[in-house]
């Protein structure tokens, strides 16, 4: 990192959980550009290349090609191919990026991907996805399913290619394009902070990801973009290469800022920066000139009101905030 860390403090990243599906990111201390640098790779990382496991491919006993029709089930091949598409699993780290998944259908009734049976280190993230109905009490389906583990999206060429490549032209194989998305939508903001007074800025990035399913945790996707990011990044170290790092400092060398409560620093030379506010609220009170909690004290609701920056739920903000420490706003 840069040495100007030392200076605007270590990065801080904290994650809050919106719901069972999505996550808010805030990193702060970023130098100023560091903000938009990070947070655009990391938000086309995550839509491209997120990790999750999908059908590629599929054989079901008697059945040569996908124009084929079953006796006896109400679907055919095309739209029974079409709700496998569908499906999405969480394929654990140990299993093999590939398996075929035998499965037996028998009796009358409707199927849903809750009827198939996986193996351990397969989990099913959609049960509740129709795939067909038999008709007819005689009938039995027997298939094989291929689940993959993968990124980004396979197309029907790219398959085909690829099964020639390593297997040969497999009879009864009918193969499906898909994509491994998890994530229903990544976006990110920054804003520009104020540093203590001088004038001085940093970025203060916030990501939020939401995926499709309660099953895949949004810090997991996170995760492997920030690997797949400082994996590419490292291609740009040279052995052979002198690089000047008397700028660089490390994470572990930054001083981390001692906590201190508001009890133990004296209202006249506490900072705005010390009150529980938002980046929003402290930077429209550094603006106005108001850097300490003494200036604040002095100043009536009326006169916050006409500051550029300063609405009604500010007031609030701030009532409370000098309410922790036994303050409040003049009238």
């Amino acid at each position: 990192m840069l040495d100007i860390q030392n200076f605007i403090g270590a990065p801080k990243i904290m994650a809050s959980d919106i719901d069972s599906c999505t996550t808010r990111f805030e990193l702060k201390n970023l130098p100023r550009g560091f903000g938009h640098t990070i947070g655009n790779a990391m938000r086309r990382i995550i839509l491209a290349y997120n990790l999750g496991g999908a059908v590629t491919g599929i054989k079901i006993k008697g059945v040569p090609h996908e124009y084929h029709v079953i006796d006896g089930v109400k679907e055919n091949v095309v739209t029974i191919l079409l709700n496998l598409k569908k499906l999405r699993f969480s394929v654990d780290e140990k299993q093999d990026t590939l398996q075929w998944v035998s499965q037996r259908f028998k009796g009358i009734g409707i199927y849903t991907a809750a009827s198939l049976k996986l193996p351990a280190g397969i989990e099913l993230l959609n049960p509740e996805e129709f795939l067909f109905e038999i008709t007819d009490a005689s009938v039995e389906v027997n298939m094989d399913i291929r689940v993959e583990k993968g990124y980004g999206y396979y197309s029907l060429e790219y398959l085909r290619a690829r099964s020639k490549k390593e297997e040969g032209t497999e009879v009864g194989l009918m193969l499906i394009d898909n994509d491994f998305r998890l994530v229903e939508y990544v976006t990110y903001d920054v804003e520009e902070v104020i540093e203590d007074f001088t004038g001085s800025t940093k970025d203060s990035l916030t990501i939020e990801i939401k995926t499709r399913y309660e099953n895949v945790s949004p810090k997991e996707v996170l995760m492997f973009a920030g690997e797949a990011l400082a994996s590419y990044a490292k291609l740009f170290i040279f052995d052979d290469i002198y690089v000047d790092r008397s700028v660089f400092v490390e994470y572990d060398d930054l001083a981390v800022e001692k906590e201190v409560s508001l009890e133990e620093v004296s209202v006249k030379t506490m900072p705005i920066d010390a009150l529980p506010l938002s980046e929003r609220t402290r930077n429209a009170l550094i603006k106005n000139n108001i850097l300490y909690v003494e200036d604040l004290e002095k100043k009536k609701k009326t006169e916050l009101l006409l500051m550029k920056g300063v609405g009604k739920k500010a007031i609030d903000e701030i009532n409370a905030a000098l309410g922790n420490i036994g303050k409040m706003l003049i009238g």
